[in-house]
């Protein structure tokens, strides 16, 4: 189920300003819930003597619905009444809050060793739940853009910000993982040219060098890290 309600207002020195709320139910959300111990061998399709043996990284339909909740601002702007060069600015803003909560269903293996009449092993999935949040998904999500437009020059400084992702679910908390916050700024400036459907740009991309990185709940430490490094794209455009 997805249900949407927003509201905007475009007026002349206002911009357009658009306000609204998101409520979604997902079902059969797909996660990793570990190692279960084959009880039903015929369940896996496997032959009879795998009975007891265990199967890892097990991917299941969660049961349990899952409900998301949010709402988003988003702001689109010039200042065309402003005196001089000042009327050239623009301004696009955006801004997500999310919220999301997630029983997950978790599998415990009970061992018990039986001595008498004869020494035998008992195994069960103990199946229960933990709650945390919905996984790749973020609270808060901010994309920023101030540009300025002058007859044929265009330029828009640009930044991207978002709260740590959960990434991977466990039923211990300190081995859950989620990504650092998230900031990134990029440059983009055309140039239109005297000759018609000719441009001149320049992108200047992950101006600061964010890395995005993930991180273990249990002692911060980086689990993983990707380095885009900057870049810098400076070309001409031909449009027919």
């Amino acid at each position: 189920a997805n249900y949407d309600l927003y509201f905007s207002v475009n007026e002349n020195h206002v911009g357009l300003f658009t306000v609204g709320g998101f409520y979604k139910r997902i079902k059969d959300l797909i996660f990793n819930v570990g190692t279960r111990v084959i009880l039903d061998p015929s369940y896996y399709g496997l032959p009879p003597e795998d009975y007891l043996k265990k199967v890892y990284d097990v991917n299941m339909n969660n049961p349990l619905p899952v409900d998301l909740l949010g709402f988003e601002l988003d702001w689109q702007t010039s200042f065309w009444y402003l005196p001089g060069i000042l009327k050239g600015f623009v301004l696009n803003a955006n801004y997500t809050h999310i919220y999301s909560e997630v029983e997950y269903p978790r599998t415990e293996i009970s061992t018990q060793y039986i001595f008498e009449p004869e020494f035998h092993i008992v195994q069960e999935n103990i199946d229960s739940n933990y709650k945390d949040r919905l996984i790749d998904q973020p609270n808060d999500i901010v994309n920023l853009s101030i540009g300025y437009d002058y007859s044929g020059f265009s330029a828009r400084l640009s930044m991207l910000y978002k709260t740590d992702v959960f990434q991977q679910t466990d039923f211990w908390q300190e081995l859950r993982q989620t990504t650092d916050d998230y900031v990134r700024w990029d440059l983009s400036i055309k140039q239109d040219m005297p000759i018609d459907g000719v441009q001149l740009f320049l992108n200047f991309n992950n101006i600061t060098n964010a890395v995005d990185r993930s991180i273990n709940y249990g002692n911060s430490f980086p689990t993983q890290e990707q380095h885009y490094g900057r870049t810098i794209d400076l070309g001409v455009r031909v449009q027919y």
